[in-house]
């Protein structure tokens, strides 16, 4: 059989979220890091047409030193059920005003910040906004939606479904009433779906709920991709996650019946890990129903990790990424992930959406407790690998690199320590960069520069086929990067 080909690595930082650089260990595994999540909710509704909930599918993103947020409003103030796409800005994304736009009519008066739906009838659910540079400037802004058509759009042949719309400014939307929308892909409209141009692939990326309908269960939701070069012509939609068996297996009180898979994916949640070429990740909810009345009917998140879009990599622990907050809290029952990450400094910033009730229970009503919340986690710190205090190491497949220095997220606390080994392809260290010669990391450092000898400069094993061997203890090592 063959030897795979070195992986390619370049300049670009190495996120060390599932096993492909672990290709010999010992005293190390693989641990999920889940963010810390502020009790403290960043958005409340406090305006005259917000009365009602927060939906659980609102998009943030920063721009420059401006932080904007797009936010799902279920309201009844205008005497109707309807959902209501509005907006607010932040300069530290912890403190949020939501200014008067004057766009949207909403009961006789623009003095709103409402940006849709565009149709005073229509309703929508769901909004994933982005920003695309890739595309013109009169679409500078894009996002996908479930559509709810009022009447006056039908009559224009305007049918509700999983539609997108465009923006110069992120603030003036309009429908793109173009061949391929609504979007009728093998996807279910109802979710915050996700969606980016990748400038990894060359393509535009889609995130959307699958549903199926297994003989003699009842529905079974899981993560579609697909992807468009012009974002009006789509692929069909391929599953690339989905409960297994692990999950359909899981104890529950008195076993999992016949009838009802025991969890299923409710939202994809798929997005790039900024800053990090050909890192990507899914944040997607887990739905828990295993009793009647889909009993318990609670929803958190997972974190799943890909290098490509389209294989997925999930930690077996199986634990929350995001967790539900404590009983009596606004986010008691369910919570979803919203895009994007943001990063701050050294950390990644995440927005989350809580609701104070079950799923069972705020599908029948109109009023819940709710709100936006914020999480923040290391950067690169998704997944890290750890040694004990026992010690352990583990040593990469082949690699080449370009550089000149060798640079490590890593955090020893007090008493941890690293030192690294640049080996040959075949395992045989290599002179001035044995392990006898590595410089003693220690710390807690995002960018750590190792040393051999007191030396850094790699450039001179820069393109060659090498081995990178990490003896550590007491030590979480998130990502190593050969930087220029």
């Amino acid at each position: 059989m063959a030897e795979k080909p070195p992986i390619e690595i370049g300049t670009n930082r190495q996120l060390l979220f599932d096993p492909q650089f672990l290709a010999d260990s010992k005293g190390v595994e693989l641990k999920m890091n889940a963010p810390y999540q502020d009790a403290e909710p960043v958005l409340t509704l406090d305006r005259p047409w917000e009365v009602g909930r927060f939906g659980r599918y609102h998009t943030v993103m920063l721009e420059g030193d401006l932080f904007r947020m797009w936010y799902e409003v279920q309201t009844r103030a205008d005497g109707r059920a309807r959902k209501l796409l509005c907006y607010a800005e932040s300069t530290d994304g912890l403190h949020w005003e939501k200014p008067v736009l004057g766009i949207i009519s909403f009961n006789g008066s623009r003095e709103n910040n409402i940006v849709g739906p565009p149709s005073p009838n229509a309703s929508q659910q769901g909004a994933t906004v982005f920003r695309d540079d890739h595309g013109p400037a009169e679409e500078r802004y894009k996002l996908w939606t479930k559509y709810m058509a009022s009447d006056e759009d039908r009559e224009q042949g305007i049918a509700t479904g999983l539609w997108a719309m465009v923006s110069p400014d992120g603030l003036h939307w309009k429908l793109l009433q173009e061949e391929g929308y609504p979007i009728r892909r093998g996807t279910a409209a109802d979710a915050q779906h996700t969606c980016f141009w990748d400038e990894d692939l060359g393509k535009y990326v889609g995130f959307v709920r699958v549903k199926k309908f297994p003989k003699g269960r009842q529905r079974t939701c899981s993560v579609g991709r697909l992807i468009s070069d012009d974002f009006r012509n789509w692929t069909m939609a391929n599953v690339v996650f989905a409960a297994d068996d692990r999950d359909e297996t899981a104890p529950v009180p008195g076993g999992a019946p016949d009838w009802r898979p025991p969890v299923d994916f409710y939202v994809p949640g798929g997005m790039k890990v900024p800053g990090v070429a050909r890192a990507y990740i899914l944040l997607p909810n887990a739905y828990y129903h295993w009793g009647e009345n889909a009993f318990p009917s609670t929803l958190d998140v997972r974190l799943a990790t890909s290098r490509d879009t389209v294989n997925w990599w999930q930690h077996p622990a199986r634990e929350p990424f995001l967790r539900v907050g404590a009983d009596g809290t606004r986010s008691a029952g369910m919570i979803c992930a919203n895009p994007w990450l943001i990063h701050v400094g050294d950390e990644i910033w995440l927005y989350y959406a809580g609701i104070g009730v079950d799923h069972h229970v705020v599908r029948a009503a109109d009023q819940s407790p709710s709100a936006i919340f914020h999480a923040r986690l290391r950067q690169d710190g998704f997944i890290s690998v750890d040694a004990s205090y026992d010690g352990g190491e583990f040593t990469t497949p082949p690699v080449t690199f370009s550089g000149s220095r060798l640079e490590l997220n890593l955090d020893g606390s007090a008493g941890g320590w690293l030192q690294v080994e640049i080996l040959t392809p075949n395992g045989k260290p290599i002179k001035a960069h044995e392990l006898a010669a590595s410089d003693m990391l220690r710390g807690n450092s995002t960018a750590k520069i190792v040393t051999w000898g007191g030396e850094q400069d790699v450039s001179a094993l820069a393109g060659k086929p090498i081995r990178l061997r990490f003896v550590m203890r007491s030590m979480r090592l998130f990502a190593f990067q050969f930087a220029a």
